[in-house]
């Protein structure tokens, strides 16, 4: 068996997407009776840290890059330094793009984003990619732009293993939002869809409780005291959730993606999720079991219509069978390990 590598920034104490991937990947590779280092919080210059995982029978290193991940402003020389002292020893260098740069369609700083840190960020990310063996990211749009070397991965649901039951049990009494603080979740859609839905309670929101909605600078907008807050629970407590959902609501402003993690979870358990297009939605999508809306006006109709639409057996069984087929993780962390190994 190998010895991996893994520089995965605040791993394994602070949760999210990326950190939530790798221990999916330290777990999956493990198994496979792999030996996986992770590196969270350099104790060591890169130079000293691949000395240590040389000594130690790495071959392989993975980068998990997103730039706020290695600086307060996205820019760090860490990463490419990480490349070329492994390159140096003759390891392997994978780089995983969850997120290139500072998109247009969310920067919250306009002037300072747009205009200063994206171009410094392409030329930080240019130049990492020239340091590495191979890139990998999981959006199709990103694999356009960052050159030929580049690997179409997705990274699917990052909750384990759905619920083995078929059939759920009881249908929740309103639509669903999980993981309410994603960047990029359309809001505006989601508040007009519940208002067409005029369930009681209006919405059921898994990932934050009452108080966590209203202090966040984007969600406090929309928050209304009515809601039901599951706050976050436990993996397979959410994922029961989700399963029973009626209708999942999940429009993003640059399209859904295969590194969203909350909307694969749901899509995991089956459940009925309305979605969106965008300017990095991806083409898989299209065939999917999933209501994909171009507009908000679609987007809520869609969202109305599954809303009465109940789920028979067999239509949730074929949503789960497209799921595994496409975005099983035991499958889609196989195929990344063969490209961060010799």
């Amino acid at each position: 068996m190998s010895a991996i590598a893994i520089v995965s920034p605040g791993f394994p104490d602070d949760p999210g997407g990326v950190t939530d991937h790798t221990e999916r990947l330290v777990a999956h590779w493990q198994e496979a009776g792999n030996t996986v280092h992770t590196l969270g919080a350099p104790t060591a210059g890169p130079d000293a840290q691949v000395a240590l995982w040389h000594a130690s029978g790495v071959t392989g290193v993975l980068l998990q890059y997103v730039p706020f991940l290695y600086g307060r402003l996205g820019i760090s020389r860490v990463p490419e330094q990480v490349a070329r002292a492994a390159h140096a020893r003759g390891l392997r260098v994978t780089t995983f793009v969850h997120e290139p740069w500072v998109p247009p369609t969310r920067a919250p700083w306009l002037i300072l984003s747009w205009l200063i840190l994206s171009p410094l960020q392409r030329r930080q990310l240019r130049r990492l990619v020239a340091s590495s063996d191979c890139t990998v990211t999981a959006v199709p749009a990103w694999a356009e732009q960052l050159g030929p070397q580049t690997q179409v991965v997705r990274v699917g649901s990052t909750l384990g293993e759905p619920p083995a039951e078929t059939t759920p049990g009881p249908p929740l009494p309103a639509p669903v939002v999980f993981s309410p603080f994603a960047a990029g979740l359309a809001w505006d859609w989601i508040a007009a869809a519940v208002a067409a839905i005029a369930a009681e309670p209006p919405l059921i929101v898994i990932g934050a409780t009452a108080e966590e909605l209203r202090r966040h600078h984007v969600v406090r907008r929309w928050h209304q005291p009515q809601w039901d807050c599951r706050g976050r629970l436990p993996a397979g407590e959410a994922l029961g959730l989700l399963a029973r959902a009626r209708v999942v609501l999940a429009p993003f402003v640059d399209g859904l993606t295969g590194r969203r993690t909350s909307a694969m979870a749901s899509l995991s358990a089956g459940a009925t999720m309305v979605s969106s297009s965008g300017p990095l939605f991806d083409p898989l999508f299209e065939e999917g079991p999933i209501e994909i809306a171009g507009s908000r006006e679609v987007f809520v109709q869609r969202a109305a219509d599954a809303w009465q639409r109940p789920i028979s057996d067999a239509e949730r069984e074929r949503r789960l069978a497209w799921y595994r087929g496409y975005l099983d993780p035991r499958e889609l962390d196989s195929h990344l390990l063969s490209l961060v190994l010799p």
